[in-house]
């Protein structure tokens, strides 16, 4: 028997030990307790002043004039108490055991996510068990901007990357190029991936080669949630956010992605219920308005009873008796009864009765002696 890889074992404990520690570490941050505790130590004054600038007093974070209107004083002298309470905060005998953990927690999910995080994404995960509310993001915010600006910075977003959060020391050099890289990916496809075949196309890429050690799957996510370019649609695939199947914008993009999720024709009536279902957005999308986006686009097929399909999918227009003429053209030809029937039902969801009467025409249809259908000649 083969004896087991002692490394490997250590390395998957390790691992085990150290997610449990980051779960009950992410279970046990909830920033708004945080700041009442880390406040205690000033006086009244102070912690209404920090509660009201900060906007954890129930309401939205006020002006220094606003405050300062409140205890009738210049808005100079409420930055002063802003300035000085944070200082006793920071000074206080228990500002190391409130900080530090939330410090390690801070620098353990940016440091996961290759050291930068696009805002909602960092929020996302670091309050995901105290409640990603706006007060929660309130004193999230407080902790970082003024307890933890050593550590950490706020970089507002550009024409490539979202407004972030990164460790101060992080250089942005690789994390622009991670970006441009996987937008060329995509780019280059032309289509939505799921994230398997995005993230292989770019583990195959010298830049991954050289920083393969880097490049774990969540830096890799976090790189897409950076970009200004990159998005995902409600079913999970990636693509350019210019895309209407990436971010549907009209009624035909939203139409389109559903059909081509479902992957078979469906009715209007259940593909409208589909895009309310998926919530693309906040409007809501009416049968009707489906129905008609249906008929009037090239791209959709009507096959049966308010059935309809992706030409795409090698679908064609018309009614029966045109599949059944496109057909015996193609196969060049007679035809049996049998074989049309079963290229008409390929084509449209019709019963067998329906291609059957289509055959009766005999203006466009001839029934040779043998049984066998072929055109009339023009």
């Amino acid at each position: 028997m083969a004896e087991p890889n002692t490394t490997e074992n250590t390395g998957s404990i390790l691992d085990r030990v150290l997610s449990s520690q980051h779960a009950q570490a992410i279970e046990g941050f909830v920033p708004t307790e945080t700041f009442s505790t880390l406040i205690k130590t000033l006086s009244g004054k102070e912690q209404d002043v920090l509660r009201r600038r900060f906007g954890l007093h129930g309401n939205d974070p006020e002006t220094l004039e606003e405050i300062g209107t409140v205890y009738h004083v210049t808005r100079e002298r409420i930055r002063q108490i802003e300035n000085g309470s944070i200082a006793k905060i920071v000074r206080a005998k228990a500002f190391k055991e409130n900080v530090v953990p939330v410090e390690r927690l801070i620098l353990s999910i940016l440091n996961t996510h290759g050291g930068i995080m696009e805002e909602s994404l960092f929020f996302s995960e670091a309050l995901s068990h105290a409640g990603n509310t706006a007060e929660q993001q309130r004193a999230l915010r407080f902790i970082l901007e003024q307890l933890l600006n050593h550590k950490l910075v706020y970089r507002v977003g550009d024409s490539l990357i979202k407004g972030c959060w990164k460790l101060a020391a992080q250089s942005l050099d690789i994390v622009e190029k991670a970006i441009q890289l996987l937008v060329s990916i995509v780019s280059t496809k032309g289509s939505p991936v799921t994230r398997d075949e995005l993230y292989d196309s770019f583990k195959k890429q010298p830049l991954y080669q050289e920083h393969a050690t880097w490049f774990i799957d969540d830096t890799i996510t976090s790189y897409i949630g950076l970009s200004t370019e990159l998005a995902k649609n409600p079913f999970g695939e990636y693509g350019l956010s210019s895309w209407g199947t990436i971010v549907p914008r009209r009624m035909n993009d939203k139409i389109l992605l559903v059909l081509r999720k479902h992957g078979k024709p469906m009715h209007f009536t259940e593909i409208a219920n589909q895009i309310n279902e998926t919530g693309f957005d906040r409007r809501k999308a009416y049968p009707p308005t489906v129905h008609n986006e249906l008929i009037l686009n090239k791209q959709y097929v009507l096959i049966g009873r308010g059935i309809y399909a992706l030409s795409e999918w090698g679908y064609k227009p018309g009614v029966v008796a045109d599949v059944i003429v496109e057909t015996i053209r193609k196969e060049q030809r007679p035809m049996t009864r049998d074989e049309l029937i079963k290229a008409v039902l390929a084509q449209r969801m019709v019963k067998r009765n329906t291609v059957l009467l289509a055959l009766t025409n005999k203006s466009l249809f001839n029934r040779r002696a043998d049984g066998t259908y072929e055109l009339v000649s023009q």
